[in-house]
């Protein structure tokens, strides 16, 4: 029987109904945003850590090691043939890599490539000898390649579809972190090394010292994830290649745009620490403390992209940010005042790495979990032989030239790379934290 002295509960009648405030709202909104981030599971929050130990072996070495080599005398020519090298390395160690993921546990293979990682680090470091230097950058390039080739099927298999696209981030976020302490550190210890032992070059040997005991301290974290199990142990690289064959179409256009943004990177991005000692006359410490401002950006980017992926969508937030980020560029190329080009620095970084781990997502997504691996392996080999190219093209360009085209020059590769990806996809759109119904995705986890 209806009470006719009984009022409806609504919004306005409610006494204590304070979740309807606006900062009750926002509360709800924050709590919906961090969710995703506290549920990580354990296993994949210690392949993380892993991930932060050796991000900070390699920010020491991409902040310091070009202004040391030139402390020693060498070229913008030999800088850049140094990089390809490791570029090189991890070409040749791309299929071998995923093969080896696809039949054995990962535990062991990313434990021990960071123990070897750590070790050539060490060498690049002591070493003045160019052929030393040479082997030790191919052997880095070779090492890093299996804890990069196994990160993104790892994920896959330790995570469900909401939090998934969180983990993509939060791997990339944990490269930046890392950086975070490399770079507004480096410069500082830097400095005071060197008053305390007399020579800059001794002060950055020291810290690239340093770098490599990081790289190490990662293998021992990547020692403790569980066991996982085998995935197929017949897998083989003939077997790979031929399954990587039978789906040429589809692999040629998620890897494409890779390497096309890997040529551009190339030409600029190894060298942005040169740009800024040789047009603004800075020092180690006011670089480094720049380059901790650009990773602070993009460490907020990677951790916002999420959120835009759900509501964009993944293919168009890639692509809006990758296009914002071009006005950036071209300041950069032209800009010969130093807050213009800090702040066109800051904000191109942010922009254009946002979408990274949402790509990196996206890829995963559309292909079984038999094929991540050589799916994985085939997009950092299209991004690392372009950006092997491109970093030889781009030292002795620099040297010749100087920056101006260079930049603009990767600007148009960026411009190209967001047009073939949108063009790619723009019909087969997935939306993060859902589970997709791409045409061609087979989703599996375990």
């Amino acid at each position: 029987m209806n009470n006719p002295d009984h009022k409806p509960t609504t919004k306005a009648n409610t006494p204590l109904g304070r979740d309807d405030r606006p900062d009750h709202e926002g509360r709800r909104g924050l709590r919906a945003f961090i969710a995703p981030y506290l549920g990580i599971r354990s296993t994949a929050r210690r392949y993380l850590w892993g991930t932060f130990f050796m991000g900070m072996g390699w920010a020491v070495f991409m902040l310091l090691l070009n202004l040391y080599l030139r402390e020693l005398g060498h070229s913008e020519s030999f800088i850049g043939r140094l990089w390809s090298m490791q570029s090189v390395g991890m070409i040749i160690m791309t299929i071998p890599a995923a093969t080896l993921i696809a039949r054995y546990s990962a535990r062991w293979l990313v434990a021990l490539s960071a123990s070897l990682a750590a070790g050539c680090y060490f060498a690049l470091a002591i070493s003045e000898l160019p052929g030393l230097m040479m082997a030790a950058s191919i052997g880095i390039g070779m090492m890093v390649a299996i804890p990069r080739v196994a990160g993104a099927p790892f994920f896959m298999r330790h995570t469900t579809p909401v939090e998934r696209s969180h983990v993509f981030s939060l791997q990339f976020a944990a490269m930046l972190g890392a950086g975070l302490f490399a770079y507004f550190g480096g410069g500082w210890l830097h400095r005071e090394l060197t008053g305390y032992l007399g020579s800059p070059v001794a002060a950055y040997r020291t810290l690239l010292v340093g770098g490599a005991c990081s790289t190490l301290t990662g293998a021992l974290v990547y020692l403790g994830i569980p066991t996982g199990t085998i995935v197929d142990r017949s897998q083989t690289a003939v077997s790979l290649i031929q399954r990587a064959r039978s789906k040429g179409p589809l692999l040629f256009k998620l890897t494409f745009p890779f390497f096309v943004i890997g040529i551009g990177a190339g030409l600029v991005i190894p060298f942005l620490n040169l740009y800024f000692r040789d047009r603004f006359g800075m020092e180690p410490l006011a670089i480094g403390f720049y380059y901790g401002l650009v990773q602070s950006s993009m460490l907020l980017g990677v951790l916002v992209g999420p959120y835009l992926a759900r509501r964009l969508g993944m293919i168009r937030m890639v692509v809006y940010t990758e296009l914002a980020s071009l006005p950036f560029m071209v300041m950069l190329a032209f800009s010969h005042n130093l807050h213009l080009a800090v702040g066109a620095f800051v904000l191109r970084g942010a922009l254009m790495n946002m979408g990274i781990p949402i790509a990196n997502n996206y890829l995963m997504e559309r292909v079984g979990q038999s094929d991540r691996a050589v799916a994985n392996g085939l997009a950092m080999m299209a991004w690392t032989s372009s950006w092997a190219l491109a970093t030889w093209v781009g030292g002795a360009l620099i040297e010749h030239i100087g920056y101006t085209e260079p930049l603009l020059a990767a600007g148009g590769l960026y411009l190209i790379a967001a047009i073939l990806y949108y063009w790619f996809f723009r019909n087969e759109e997935i939306y993060a934290g859902r589970q997709s119904t791409a045409p061609t995705n087979r989703v599996a986890t375990s």
